[in-house]
């Protein structure tokens, strides 16, 4: 695993989660594209060549085939990409809205081991030729050029400097998933994502000489948010606030008047239909993303419904919802802490406070909520006298640092790389690390 934001003077390996115990996967099934690779049980015992293994966890370890082991190593001896791995079935939006299961294939070493009963899968790859993956696991292969220079640049700087090592524990430098960045393997990878990943080669954004923990998101809705307003860190300068448009603007929607009138007006923003019809949006997204209304969306609950939801999320059982009220909003309008009033079972008032917006996002949602950018709209129902919740919002994602559908609108408006990141991730600067 790399050592935290420690700048690397040749390209490193990275080690990243491809089933993760979270998962409770009992099965895997692998092809083996190509013969330079070596297959090693319990890190001795060197196995015949075999190009189709099925793994399954049984509760005295893994069968690999017919033979039992507690580890399989796969090495490959080669870094062509005719030298691939094929693993099935693989989670992809692990606990959102779009989760569903997948087959990739990928470059680099696999090691299949057992973690508290589960499968737990690792690719151990070149930095260089995972960035390649990952432009077009997050975004279409199709997207413009500047668009999948940005996005490979932001996702080198993440991954070397991101403070929050969420599977640390684990050994790993992240997971394949949305929880850090999405890596679906050579399987979208394409001629226009392997340029991208070679025009920018070691090169990373800093501030400071410290290279910046460039956070990203699907669609910002219109203004990104301030960092610490999402995570518990400290303000850094190029992940602050920004319109996403042309104009240098500045608008307050901090509160719930100027935010839905701002919700209601603004179509001027890069990740606006205005720059890329929500229509033609399908082909530029990647792969498990479903086609939907992200700059703008609505979703709506009676209060049986959201009485249901929240006691699934939270363990919480009101009696009758009375109000939902945000009591603090961010730059982007973003709702940052949410009280729901009510009244529980036994007939007590109580106010459950929501503190964070990713708990927002978990808590009002079967799934999993777009974004926070949400106003609320309450409204009686005549037939039995209970509230119905419209959430209206903007945009899918954290909304922090660089908007993917804004810098695609940016591309296909004619903005270059550095134009693009520079928007998105102000006081830095690119730098390069290594040939």
């Amino acid at each position: 695993m790399k050592t935290l934001n420690k700048i690397p003077k040749k390209e490193p390996k990275m080690l990243i989660g491809i089933v993760m115990p979270e998962d409770r996967q009992l099965e895997i099934d692998i092809k083996i594209n190509g013969s330079d690779f070596l297959i090693t049980l319990d890190k001795n015992e060197m196995i015949p060549f075999h190009q189709e293994i099925s793994i399954r966890q049984l509760k005295n370890g893994l069968f690999v085939n017919d033979t039992h082991c507690n580890e399989i190593y796969i090495q490959s001896q080669s870094r062509k990409i005719s030298n691939n791995i094929y693993l099935n079935p693989i989670k992809a939006g692990r606990g959102f809205h779009w989760q569903k299961s997948i087959p990739i294939q990928v470059l680099g070493d696999i090691r299949i081991s057992s973690f508290e009963s589960f499968l737990f899968v690792v690719n151990t790859i070149y930095l260089e030729d995972y960035l390649m993956c990952v432009a077009t696991s997050e975004m279409s292969g199709k997207c413009p050029k500047a668009l999948l220079e940005a996005q490979t640049i932001a996702a080198r700087s993440w991954i070397l400097a991101a403070e929050e090592k969420k599977h640390k524990h684990l050994g790993l430098d992240a997971c394949n998933d949305d929880c850090c960045q999405r890596y679906q393997g050579i399987t979208n990878l394409n001629k226009e994502s392997i340029k991208a990943a070679n025009n920018t080669r070691g090169r990373v954004l800093v501030h400071n000489e410290i290279i910046c923990d460039a956070r990203y998101s699907k669609s910002c809705g219109g203004i990104t948010e301030d960092n610490n307003n999402v995570w518990d860190m400290n303000q850094k300068p190029y992940l602050c606030s920004v319109y996403d448009g042309k104009a240098s603007k500045e608008y307050d929607v901090s509160n719930d008047i100027s935010f839905r009138k701002w919700l209601l007006d603004e179509t001027s923003s890069y990740c606006s239909p205005n720059f890329i019809a929500e229509k033609n949006l399908d082909k530029f997204l990647g792969n498990v993303d479903k086609k939907g209304n992200y700059y703008r969306w609505s979703i709506s609950y009676d209060n049986n419904e959201l009485i249901s939801l929240i006691f699934e999320k939270t363990g919480k059982k009101f009696k009758t919802i009375i109000n939902l009220k945000t009591t603090k909003r961010g730059k982007s309008g973003r709702v940052l802490s949410l009280d729901i009033i009510g009244v529980l079972n036994d007939n007590t008032n109580f106010t459950l406070a929501i503190e964070s917006e990713y708990e927002m996002r978990r808590i009002l949602h079967p799934e999993f909520l777009y974004s926070s950018a949400f106003t609320i709209e309450s409204n009686s129902e005549h037939n039995n006298n209970t509230n119905r919740f419209t959430l209206k919002g903007a945009g899918w994602g954290h909304g922090v640092g660089l908007c993917q559908i804004g810098a695609l609108g940016m591309a296909l408006d004619g903005e270059k790389t550095e134009e693009i990141l520079l928007h998105y991730y102000q006081s830095s600067r690119l730098r390069n690390l290594y040939e």
